[in-house]
C-alpha cells in the first residue's frame, strides 16, 4: 500500500517550484535552466519513490547495518549549506547563484528524510 508522508509533499512542492522558476524565466542561461529541470525531475521521482514502503525499509536496513552512517547525512547537509552560502555570497547574491542554490535542495531533502526515518527507528526502540 502506498503511504504519503510529509516528504512526499515536500518533494512535489520542490519540483513544482523549480519547474515554475525554469519556465517563468525564459532569459535564464540554458545550463541553469537545465539544472533546474533536472532537479525538478529528480524531485518528482523522489516524490513517487517515497510513497512506496521499500523506500523506508531500505533506509532502516542500511541504518541498522551501518550505525556509523548516522553522521553522514548531517555532514553532507552541513557541507552543502556552507558551500551554498559561500557560492551565493561570492557571486554577490545574483539571481543565477540563488537559483543554483535552489537546485541543490534535491540533495538536502532526501538526506533530511533519512534523518527523520532514523529518528523514528530510534524512538521505537
Amino acid at each position: 500500500m502506498k503511504q504519503f508522508t510529509l516528504f512526499t509533499f515536500l518533494y512535489l512542492a520542490l519540483g513544482v517550484c523549480l519547474s515554475a522558476i525554469a519556465l517563468g524565466y525564459p532569459n535564464l542561461p540554458s545550463s541553469l535552466q537545465t539544472s533546474l529541470f533536472v532537479s525538478a525531475g529528480l524531485s518528482y521521482l523522489f516524490c513517487l519513490l517515497s510513497t512506496f514502503p521499500f523506500w523506508r525499509e531500505t533506509t532502516i536496513r542500511f541504518y541498522r547495518s551501518r550505525n556509523s552512517a548516522v553522521i553522514l547525512p548531517w555532514l553532507v547537509i552541513g557541507v552543502n549549506i556552507v558551500v551554498t552560502i559561500w557560492e551565493v555570497q561570492s557571486q554577490n547574491w545574483k539571481m543565477e547563484a540563488i537559483l543554483g542554490a535552489l537546485s541543490r535542495l534535491i540533495v538536502v531533502l532526501p538526506l533530511a528524510e533519512i534523518i527523520v526515518i532514523t529518528w523514528q527507528v530510534n524512538s521505537e526502540h
